[in-house]
């Protein structure tokens, strides 16, 4: 039950009349986390403008008088209030667009090749005035014949428009052929430095495009007018605060034709920018003097440029992770990079000696091993520089890695989901057996080294539900419950080390925990209440959760 109370105060008497001065906003309610202990307490949150004010802490809080302002008080009883969900590893300029209905079909339900291919011609037939026809989410594991598609299976039921099929992983893709000649791949056509086009015995394409071989169609599909974008936009960023999450980190690739940033701007001056977005280019199109004239722009307001992002492996599901030892699934490899390291170590290195934080996607151990390496290089030559590196995914480390994050001052970005989704069919158990698997997402062991989790959805890749991500890493079990106790229970972490990794860790992640991602005086104002208070309910609960209430910038953005 929420109470509202509106008090007006007026300053003295004035020529002319009275005149109203500042309006404070007072959240009460019986638990209120801010990110700072373990417990929620009973008090109140102030926020004048856009930012707290003042946390008072008590049953029931002794308001201060606040003469001269308009005071509205909230009461939220036993409602969970908390600072704003941040999801630190997004790609949002392109699932914003696959959340929209007409613009592709989501086939993670089809139990079969044959299935999904189906589900593709029927959108096809349903949406004729589609240019291209796209199929997303297909995760091939779920299959029990688990053969990836290739051109000819889309050909024989779309062969006059191009049509796609984009993996989960958003890794890869598979194209017709109608889709390769329309982007201009040939047989002839070489693997960019960082992909891989798939042939036959022959040297003909096969229509299977990985990493960054396959970011050439989603260049292409994403090719649509202003008005599309802000569309799709707008909608996305109303669901984010129907979600309470008040910060995303945008990572690079950002998988869209138009430059998502300017979309942004433009929202902003509308005043329909109702989350944060921190800024993450691709490192390898680093250039110093557009970064400086971008950071010059984009510093201090709802848009940041924070850093640069690049990924060197793929994922274990396709056997692109790149791992120490053989994949126990496919003991003839052991994955490999997507981008040649000594070109990835240069564009790296130089982007350090300008100050930029770098993050990078690193899923097998040697990937980690590798990167963390060159931080501990750039360490050396360069010294304490106070940026934020970040090392996203860390899906299996080898235990000799495990205390040089927080030794080298590296936080990790992890996603509960992304292992929630591997359970589902013991994708990860398989890939690198039970050995390796008691490292796999080892959020417990990286926390008690005492470096810094934040936690995310990786969003296409899973859905962007925060309360489903803060229940995959208290559990570690699927929704249906599996396994008992949890997969490998020891790397479990509590309910408020959750919450702190969804919000102060993120904001850390991003180098803003000074302006956001705590309740404490000073900060800015963002602000969530959830319909349930997650510390007297089972976990299984939480995904059920909802926001009743999302604050940004002290402005209220959502409201149930």
């Amino acid at each position: 039950m929420v109470y509202l109370y509106l008090i007006q105060a007026y300053t003295l008497f004035q020529e002319g009349g009275y005149e109203m001065s500042n309006t404070i906003t007072i959240l009460k309610g019986n638990a209120i986390f801010d990110g700072t202990g373990s417990e929620p307490f009973a008090g109140a949150i102030v926020v004048e403008g856009n930012r707290i004010k003042e946390v008072i802490r008590g049953i029931d809080p002794k308001l201060p008088a606040y003469p001269g302002a308009n005071v509205q008080i909230m009461e939220y009883d036993n409602n969970l209030i908390m600072p704003g969900f941040n999801d630190c590893h997004t790609h949002i300029s392109q699932g914003a667009f696959l959340d929209d209905e007409n613009f592709g079909i989501n086939v993670l339900e089809a139990p079969s090749k044959k299935d999904a291919v189906m589900m593709l011609k029927d959108f096809g037939d349903t949406h004729p005035e589609n240019e291209w026809i796209i199929g997303f989410m297909m995760n091939n594991l779920l299959w029990e014949d688990q053969t990836l598609p290739t051109r000819y299976d889309i050909d024989a039921v779309i062969a006059d428009r191009p049509a796609v099929f984009q993996l989960a992983d958003l890794h890869t893709i598979i194209a017709n052929t109608c889709a390769i000649e329309k982007v201009g791949y040939t047989d002839n056509t070489p693997n960019p430095e960082d992909g891989i086009l798939e042939k036959d015995e022959n040297g003909v394409l096969n229509g299977r495009f990985f990493d960054g071989a396959s970011f050439i169609f989603t260049e292409a599909i994403y090719n649509a007018s202003d008005d599309v974008y802000l569309s799709v936009y707008r909608n996305f960023f109303k669901k984010l605060s129907r979600l309470g999450i008040t910060s995303t980190s945008l990572l690079s690739p950002f998988g869209v034709s138009k430059d998502p940033v300017k979309i942004y701007e433009k929202m902003e001056e509308n005043g329909e920018l109702t989350a944060r977005v921190c800024l993450y280019p691709n490192l390898a199109e680093y250039e110093k003097n557009s970064y400086d004239e971008l950071l010059a722009k984009h510093h201090d307001g709802k848009i940041r440029l924070q850093g640069l992002k690049q990924l060197i492996d793929g994922v274990t599901a396709v056997f692109t992770a790149y791992l120490l030892e053989p994949y126990t699934n496919n003991p003839e490899t052991c994955g490999k990079t997507s981008i040649e390291l000594d070109v990835f170590h240069e564009q790296m290195m130089k982007a350090i000696a300008d100050g930029r934080p770098v993050r990078v996607h690193t899923i097998g151990d040697k990937a980690i091993r590798v990167v963390l390496d060159y931080f501990e290089e750039a360490k050396e030559k360069y010294g304490e520089q106070g940026l934020r590196h970040v090392q996203e995914h860390i899906e299996n480390v080898h235990p000799d890695d495990i205390g040089r994050f927080a030794e080298l001052g590296v936080a990790c970005a992890m996603q509960p989901m992304h292992m929630l989704f591997d359970l589902e069919g013991d994708d990860k158990e398989k890939a690198i057996g039970p050995e390796r698997c008691k490292h796999a997402w080892p959020m417990r062991e990286i926390l008690d080294t005492g470096a810094v989790v934040g936690l995310s959805s990786d969003f296409p890749v899973v859905e962007i539900e925060p309360l489903h991500e803060v229940y995959g890493a208290v559990t570690r079990q699927t929704f249906s419950g599996k396994p008992d106790g949890g997969w490998y229970p020891e790397q479990k972490i509590t309910l408020a080390e959750a919450l702190k990794a969804y919000t102060w860790g993120s904001a850390y992640i991003e180098g803003c925990e000074n302006d956001f991602g705590t309740l404490e005086e000073g900060k800015l104002a963002d602000i969530i209440v959830l319909d349930r208070n997650l510390f007297d309910i089972e976990p299984i609960d939480f995904i059920d959760g909802e926001a009743v209430l999302t604050m940004l910038d002290g402005q209220i953005v959502y409201q149930k």
